[in-house]
């Protein structure tokens, strides 16, 4: 599919998403033609949720009660 088209942003700023997306192994890309496909890497996926569940774990305060 055609991501810019599909998600409304700019090729200049797609890019830039991919690439950082790219290096930190959540995605992964192969050329052919071209043509760029990308993957997502599921694993890496899965690290990046539980540490994000983590940290709004970490972050949530029981309310308290005011006098």
């Amino acid at each position: 599919c055609d991501l810019t088209s599909d998600l409304g942003l700019a090729q200049s700023k797609l890019s830039f998403h991919l690439k950082a997306m790219k290096d930190a192994g959540l995605i992964s890309a192969r050329q052919q033609g071209r043509w760029t496909y990308y993957r997502l890497e599921a694993e890496s996926l899965l690290w990046l949720r539980n540490w994000l569940d983590q940290l709004a774990a970490s972050c949530i305060k029981p309310a308290s009660i005011c006098d």
